[in-house]
């Protein structure tokens, strides 16, 4: 089900949906066969890759995911625990740790340590929790942001690691034990937020959401044209759209 769910997702991202009703116009275009059926496929490709790399619509949509928490500046003073949710981790040989890590899992891992070091003032004994195992042929990025901790200075002693889980549901469910019934900060993706907060609380936990990396959602000029950027907010909104129905047809959440 986990690889049906990835196989899937993946082909109803703007980019590939786009880019298969491209290639569909163009093989039918190249036996000439279908006219009218060609002319629609490369009409519509043409139009989704448009209307989802133009900014009004990219900002639409993460706006409406990120504008939902808002980020934590102090953390509550009773919180001894920190959940840093991975992303995505290469396995980069003779490397610093911190380029085998991806944006989304770099700017979680730095928003985890910072509140880390202001819960630690009324904490000695905080953990800073990293979650997140292996996805298909990719390295356990719980492991990475580890390794970046400790060279940024954070003690390994500090460290707990969840490196067993393949999507966020599963670091919940792993999760449930360590964290128990206390509130902890849980930080991930301003857009991946909200189907965090969801997945964790269905599993029974108390997170509170410490989000980060968030998006610019203010449009200028140059954002009315094309680009690869506005294309790629688009597809990471509507990966978590998806997530989310996923997720609720599935029973996972309310």
């Amino acid at each position: 089900m986990f690889w049906f769910k990835k196989f899937i997702s993946a082909y109803l991202l703007p980019t590939p949906f786009g880019l298969l009703f491209l290639c569909a116009g163009l093989i039918l275009l190249w036996f000439h066969r279908a006219k009218k059926t060609r002319r629609v496929f490369l009409v519509m490709g043409f139009l989704v890759l448009l209307a989802f790399s133009v900014g009004p619509i990219p900002n639409l949509l993460t706006e409406h995911l990120q504008s939902q928490y808002r980020p934590m500046l102090n953390p509550p003073a009773t919180i001894h625990k920190i959940v840093v949710l991975g992303a995505g981790a290469s396995d980069k040989k003779d490397e610093p740790p911190n380029l085998s890590l991806d944006a989304a899992s770099l700017s979680r891992l730095l928003e985890g340590i910072r509140l880390f070091h202001l819960i630690q003032k009324n904490n000695p004994d905080a953990k800073l929790i990293l979650s997140g195992g292996r996805v298909f042929e990719s390295p356990a990025s719980s492991g990475k942001m580890r390794n970046t901790a400790v060279m940024l200075g954070m003690s390994d002693q500090n460290i707990v690691l969840e490196n067993g889980s393949q999507d966020t549901r599963e670091e919940a469910i792993h999760l449930r034990k360590i964290l128990g019934k206390s509130p902890f900060l849980l930080v991930t993706s301003a857009t991946h937020m909200p189907r965090a907060m969801a997945l964790f609380q269905h599993a029974g936990t108390h997170p509170i959401a410490a989000p980060t990396q968030f998006s610019g959602a203010r449009c200028h000029m140059f954002c009315y044209i094309p680009n690869a950027t506005s294309l790629l907010k688009s597809d990471i909104a509507i990966h978590e759209y998806l997530g989310i129905v996923w997720a609720r047809l599935r029973g996972y959440i309310a």
